[in-house]
């Protein structure tokens, strides 16, 4: 893997893939060689207040508890998904659209290995949803340029909290959610 830090991106404007560092903004053509390792951080105690009525190792907010994938916890999309079924849990989906700021303030303490995690929400028939039994697909805050259809399945860039469509095969952490 990539150093802790650096993304692969392919970027159509070159037709090529180009890194790009997190960390320090830097955005190279060629593979880094430099950075620290990628075995990441220790994963961060959730204090009884962030619990709240969660189970262990679940935060509390807004009504619902969110977990959170382990730093080396990454998964495809379909995989996202299977993982947040058996934590008693789905896939993250925003009720509200501050949600995703909430995670994006969450994640610069607890520290991710990948840019993005997964949401619930894909392309059916050229339309994005949330999936059954969710909110409408109303009013997305996306990332610049996006979608760009490069992918199906959708993520948040955990470093501003919008939306990116992304391919549902690509391996990133991500966010269960579930009602306490």
């Amino acid at each position: 893997g990539l150093p802790y830090g650096w993304e692969k991106k392919f970027d159509g404007k070159i037709n090529g893939f180009v890194y790009i560092n997190h960390v320090t903004g830097e955005t190279r053509t060629s593979p880094p060689t430099h950075g620290s390792s990628g075995t990441g951080p220790a994963p961060v105690q959730i204090s009884a207040r962030e619990q709240g009525s969660c189970k262990s190792g679940w935060r509390y907010a807004f009504n619902f508890c969110y977990y959170i994938s382990a730093f080396a916890d990454i998964q495809s999309h379909s995989g996202a998904q299977a993982a947040c079924k058996t934590q008693g849990g789905e896939l993250f989906w925003p009720q509200f659209v501050f949600e995703s700021f909430f995670l994006k303030k969450t994640l610069n303490k607890v520290k991710i290995s990948t840019h993005f995690f997964w949401t619930n929400g894909e392309k059916h028939s050229g339309k994005w949803d949330w999936g059954t039994g969710h909110p409408a697909f109303s009013n997305p805050k996306w990332s610049a340029g996006q979608p760009d259809g490069s992918g199906t399945c959708l993520a948040v860039y955990a470093h501003t909290g919008f939306l990116d469509d992304q391919p549902c095969e690509t391996q990133y952490n991500y966010v269960c959610k579930t009602k306490p």
